[in-house]
């Protein structure tokens, strides 16, 4: 691993720590007030929580790093809806394209992946 790519990682790794972050915040935002959503938004009020319940799952699995890439799918896929379903703004099409990101390059740095891979390739290398 070159000086770039560990560099890489630790950013990977950043924007999947504040990603995680922010999809736990907005959730708990959601789930704390649902009479709110509800006022705001009636005709959406049902998915709009299982949008925060997805919400706060993946934000837990991209702050441990376990599964990244497949949360990255789900990331994208959700972004994907809000845009559809939601309209256009900044913060889910900032999500999507951080989603397929994660899904391309995975957790990055402080990701459960990169541990899991390595106990694997062990286990390999024994049985070899």
């Amino acid at each position: 691993m070159t000086a770039a790519d560990g560099g890489r990682s630790r950013i990977t790794g950043a924007l999947r720590l504040g990603v995680s972050v922010w999809l736990i915040a907005s959730a708990v935002a959601v789930l704390a007030d649902p009479q709110k959503v509800a006022l705001e938004q009636p005709e959406l009020f049902g998915a709009l929580l299982r949008v925060a319940g997805l919400s706060f799952t993946l934000g837990f699995f991209l702050l441990t790093g376990f599964m990244s890439r497949v949360a990255g799918v789900l990331l994208a896929l959700l972004s994907g809806w809000q845009i559809a379903n939601l309209g256009w703004s900044v913060p889910p099409l900032a999500l999507a394209l951080i989603g397929v990101h994660l899904m391309l390059r995975g957790g990055g740095a402080w990701a459960m992946d990169i541990y899991v891979q390595k106990m694997q390739d062990r286990a390999r290398q024994k049985l070899s």
